[in-house]
């Protein structure tokens, strides 16, 4: 298949504007634990007006040195504020590519991990566990939930937030999933390294998947509220599911996902994990996804097309993933870019009781084209 990321030379130069040097005044080796009021007014305040200066001086550099490409990077883009995000969203897959996950974030969202997936970043970084359990792997980071230091091997606490010191310190997940807040930049430099980029932007190119706030993420889990915003992207439904307030019975969904949720409940593309609640910000795992897929495609437990429990199974009986995919499946879990590959796979897959894929259905319905369809077909 074709690659279809573009402008590596920028990316790389653009990396520069994504990285928080590790710099910061205050705190020494012989003294790591640190008062948080300390972190809070003197730490935090010296890392961001450094990491200010550096990046104002290269952008300024960079403006000047790589005009001409800067331009043509830019010259479909007719807001000037949205040249920035966009370029460092390509910028971000890039490196995803490349196995390098760098990405920064305001800690408003929980983070789905796995285990063995490795948090490092910049002086300052802060992590919250929220669920699972993690380890510092290396160095240390400094707990100012508990006001303590947390050296090599040690204990990363639930429900209590760490930031990174100036050695650099490392966190590893070591429960089979986890969910994470991290305010700051951020990298999983160790563990897992994407498969599916080309397929991820295969679906890109059709306009049924977007990225997340750090490009596409692919490297990370998927949450059960995020999974299935991108099934109804997927189907081409987003429109219909953001247009009115559909009703649904659960009492834990967040509200940026409500009207997604409410709407796939009716469609009956979900039901959620009871009757009252979605459970919309754990780790999807593989069989809810392609109960997700196998309903979207017409089939239903309560017709006896399929069961839950055997979904990934069934799933193979009908057409829509082979047994070498399903094995893959089960031997891992699912991240994002496994949630891309059910989903270039399902474009293949019939309709129930048609001889019509899905990706034809998505042209007759007029949400993707005749000729990006053709496209897709010939790069696959």
């Amino acid at each position: 298949m074709k690659r279809r990321i573009a402008a590596g030379v920028l990316a790389s130069l653009l990396v520069v504007m994504l990285i928080l040097l590790a710099s910061a005044s205050g705190g020494t080796s012989s003294d790591p634990v640190v008062s948080k009021s300390y972190v809070d007014k003197t730490f935090f305040d010296s890392v961001i007006s450094k990491a200010g200066e550096d990046i104002d001086a290269f952008v300024s550099s960079f403006k000047n040195k790589y005009k001409e490409s800067f331009d043509a990077e830019i010259k479909n883009i007719s807001v000037a504020d949205k040249y920035v995000d966009a370029i460092a969203s390509l910028t971000l897959e890039v490196l995803q590519s490349q196995g390098k996950y760098l990405s920064s974030s305001s800690a408003n969202a929980p983070i789905a991990l796995v285990s063995g997936d490795v948090i490092s970043g910049s002086v300052g970084t802060v992590i919250t566990l929220s669920e699972g359990s993690a380890v510092c792997s290396s160095g240390n980071v400094i707990d100012i939930t508990h006001g303590k230091n947390v050296t090599a091997n040690g204990t990363v606490y639930g429900n209590s937030s760490v930031v990174i010191s100036e050695n650099g310190g490392k966190v590893e997940i070591t429960s089979n999933h986890a969910k994470v807040l991290i305010e700051g930049t951020y990298a999983l430099s160790e563990g897992y390294k994407v498969k599916y980029m080309d397929e991820a932007y295969a679906l890109k190119e059709l306009g049924l998947v977007r990225g997340a706030a750090n490009g596409m993420e692919l490297y990370r889990g998927n949450t059960r509220a995020e999974s299935i915003t991108m099934l109804i992207r997927l189907l081409g439904e987003e429109e219909s599911a953001l247009s009115v307030a559909h009703e649904h019975p659960f009492v834990d969904v967040d509200e940026w996902a409500e009207r997604y949720v409410g709407y796939a409940y009716r469609m009956g593309y979900t039901k959620g994990v009871s009757k009252t609640r979605y459970d919309g910000s754990s780790m999807t795992i593989p069989i809810q996804y392609m109960t997700f897929i196998l309903r979207a495609l017409g089939y239903s437990e309560e017709a006896g097309d399929f069961k839950y429990e055997t979904a990934l199974s069934d799933a193979v009986r009908l057409g829509v993933i082979d047994e070498q995919v399903k094995a893959e499946l089960e031997s891992a879990p699912l991240r994002r870019d496994g949630v891309m590959h059910i989903s270039y796979l399902a474009m293949s897959a019939k309709v129930k009781g048609t001889n019509q894929t899905l990706l034809s259905k998505l042209v007759v319905n007029g949400v993707v084209s005749s000729s990006a369809a053709n496209e897709f077909l010939r790069n696959k």
